[in-house]
């Protein structure tokens, strides 16, 4: 993440899980897309931190329901 920070000010992390737990600490904002649907595994996005507010939330139909979120830190 230091060598990053280098050359962006924006890192999109996009899974698996253990990356997800090692890095969700670290982020500023947090985009996270929740698809409403029953799927087979034990691999699931980490518990949203305490410190990290709901500031956008948006629910969308279509052949995949989904709600988009936004989360802020602080």
């Amino acid at each position: 993440m230091k060598e990053l920070s280098k050359v962006t000010d924006h890192v999109y992390v996009s899974g698996g899980g253990q990356i997800y737990n090692s890095l969700i600490e670290k982020a500023d904002i947090i985009h996270l897309s929740t698809v409403h649907v029953e799927v087979e595994g034990d691999i699931k996005f980490p518990i949203m931190p305490e410190n990290f507010n709901l500031v956008f939330e948006q629910f969308f139909m279509s052949n995949i329901n989904y709600t988009y979120q936004i989360w802020k830190k602080g």
